[in-house]
């Protein structure tokens, strides 16, 4: 027990008050985002929305996410990341309670997509301020500690969600608009805007100096495998939620206790992983094995199902979460200018918010028309699609 809390307290050691204080925003914010994990659920159960109009809000919830990092990280080299991240939880703590109160198809289209363009801008700005507040060194393990509130809000939000939701749906937009509220309360009275730069070098990974991600070739390169990876493992927040409950035939309050599972792990292990692990592999190698770690999770819902699989599906699956995405942030960061990291940032999350555009449409429309087992197959050839190409980068510029 000893030498465990040792690793626990080295593995979170060393890192900046303000990056704990960023985290904890972090956590109180995330611990209500409960609407997305049941948004396909609510509009088809709730609102009796077609197949196709659950695919077509997603989608615009998504494109909404393109807007607001790409707009955010721009904002951010010219405003600075503190106002933005304020106006963003301001705005999405409003929009989601506001937004619980639509029934009207083509107005709820057009407020998803409001309320995520506003609300998203918080994660690019987010992410240049963990590189203000930590050094090369720390970058990936403040990252880790971000994510790690990320998870573990979205622990609390699904089974507080799922229990939310058994009794009223109009409860989790409620809950989702607090918590932004209460986020930024957290932030403007204990996080101080820093102003001196990042001590992070300018150097890129392979030694170039680069004016803006724009010229930046392997960058550019990098983002569409990004986006592989996260169509594939996006499905298991978006239309997933549907498979459990129209063929697994799970309760709102297993669903969320399944989505639940995956944050409470990402919590408790990605921190040590990345502790243990970081400097023993190459970060390409990482990514490559969390996107491996999708290929048998798929196909094996061709032949398994039931709750007890679910629940062994989501320990793999949150592990290639583990694997891959604290690494790819580490990638993305290696390479952006000091004065350009907001742009950086924003980019990155837009090949990740692509992806949850494409992810809702390509899932209904291929479970329409070919079934779930369609789907897990495409799934499975866009992560291995995703980890070859990984490997290839890494043979490029490693």
């Amino acid at each position: 027990m000893a030498a465990l809390i040792t690793l626990f307290r080295n593995a979170f050691g060393g890192l900046p008050a303000t990056v704990w204080l960023l985290s904890l925003t972090q956590l109180i914010n995330r611990s209500g985002t409960m609407v997305v994990f049941f948004l396909a659920v609510y509009l088809k159960d709730e609102l009796h929305f077609s197949l196709s109009q659950v695919g077509l809000v997603m989608a615009l919830f998504g494109a909404g996410t393109l807007v607001g990092v790409f707009f955010g990280g721009r904002l951010i080299d010219k405003l600075g990341y503190y106002p933005i991240m304020v106006f963003s939880l301001l705005a999405g703590g409003t929009l989601f309670i506001a937004v619980g109160f639509i029934r009207e198809y083509y107005v709820l289209c057009v407020a998803m997509f409001v309320l995520s363009a506003m609300g998203e801008a918080f994660r690019p700005a987010n992410m240049a301020a963990m590189s203000f507040y930590s050094t090369p060194e720390t970058y990936t393990r403040a990252i880790t500690l971000n994510r790690l509130a990320i998870n573990l809000g979205f622990s609390i939000g699904p089974a507080l969600g799922g229990f939310l939701a058994s009794i009223s749906y109009q409860w989790i937009f409620w809950a989702d608009g607090i918590s932004s509220l209460g986020a930024v309360v957290i932030l403007l009275l204990f996080v101080k805007k820093k102003n001196t730069e990042s001590a992070h070098p300018k150097a890129q990974a392979d030694g170039s100096a680069l004016s803006s991600p724009y010229k930046d070739k392997w960058f550019l390169i990098f983002l569409p495998m990004a986006s592989l990876y996260a169509i594939a493992f996006f499905q298991f927040f978006s239309t997933m939620p549907l498979y459990y409950k129209d063929v697994a035939h799970l309760s709102e309050i297993q669903i969320g206790w399944l989505m639940a599972l995956n944050g409470l792990l990402v919590a408790v292990f990605e921190m040590l992983i990345i502790y243990k692990f970081e400097r023993r592999w190459s970060l390409y190698n990482f990514i490559a094995l969390g996107a491996f770690l999708l290929i048998p999770s798929y196909l094996s819902l061709l032949f398994f199902g039931g709750y007890a699989w679910l629940f062994v599906l989501t320990v793999v699956i949150s592990f290639s979460e583990m694997f891959a995405m604290p690494f790819m942030n580490t990638f993305m960061n290696n390479r952006a200018q000091q004065g350009k990291r907001g742009q950086y940032a924003s980019l990155y999350i837009m090949a990740w918010s692509s992806s949850q555009i494409l992810t809702p449409i390509i899932a209904t429309q291929i479970i329409g028309a070919g079934g779930y087992d369609m789907l897990w197959i495409v799934l499975a050839g866009f992560a291995g699609l995703c980890m070859v190409s990984v490997l290839w980068l890494k043979s490029k510029v490693a």
